[in-house]
């Protein structure tokens, strides 16, 4: 079933606390496990949001400031619009592939953002990890706490030269990336690549 950019707006606010404790890391291949890093790191990410009252408020420049220099660099972008755009990757010349990471890029940037400043509602529990990969794939299984029912939130991150990535994220059981690429096949399907691309920028105010 196709997701729409809209209905993903709710979860994807959620799924910023996460990037939150991520930035608060050094993290590399020599780093603690990603359960572990979280665990730890829990506390800390709550604690930076509201002792911060600028990162508390919606509007605050001091957010898109924080998410570009700190978050940003925690995702694999490129490697989640591939996996989004599926066969229809290839479809797509170097310069279409460029922009799309670009706008994917930004659209996904500009909803964390956004939901920064309602972090300092939530708590982060690590309840388990799967592992499909030691050391370098594996999917961190938490709950967002401090909403009136909990919210499932899995992360799927590889460890590169760089540290952890996040490539793909599921909230209550529906996958960031299989949604979007359902929705990327349809605008595709509709109006090829440059459709998709005019389809992102207009979300993103372009």
């Amino acid at each position: 079933m196709a997701i729409s950019f809209q209905q993903w707006t709710r979860p994807l606010g959620l799924i910023a606390a996460f990037m939150v404790v991520m930035t608060l890391s050094g993290a590399s291949a020599d780093a603690p496990s990603a359960d572990e890093l979280v665990r730890k790191l829990a506390a800390e990410m709550t604690l930076a949001v509201r002792s911060d009252p600028e990162l508390q408020n919606p509007g605050s420049l001091k957010i898109s400031d924080f998410v570009q220099k700190n978050v940003v660099p925690k995702f694999d972008f490129e490697r989640i619009t591939q996996i989004a755009m599926g066969r229809n990757w290839a479809k797509a010349n170097p310069s279409e592939q460029k922009q799309i990471v670009a706008e994917f890029s930004k659209l996904l940037t500009r909803t964390y953002s956004n939901a920064i400043a309602t972090l300092k509602e939530l708590d982060v529990e690590v309840k388990s990890t799967r592992v499909s990969t030691p050391n370098a794939d594996v999917t961190v299984k938490t709950q967002m706490i401090g909403r009136p029912q909990p919210v499932a939130i899995d992360y799927s991150l590889i460890n590169s030269s760089s540290g952890w990535r996040v490539y793909d994220v599921t909230v209550e059981g529906i996958s960031l990336v299989a949604a979007y690429r359902d929705e990327f096949a349809g605008l595709v399907s509709q109006s090829g690549v440059s459709g998709l691309i005019d389809a992102l920028k207009k979300k993103n105010g372009g």
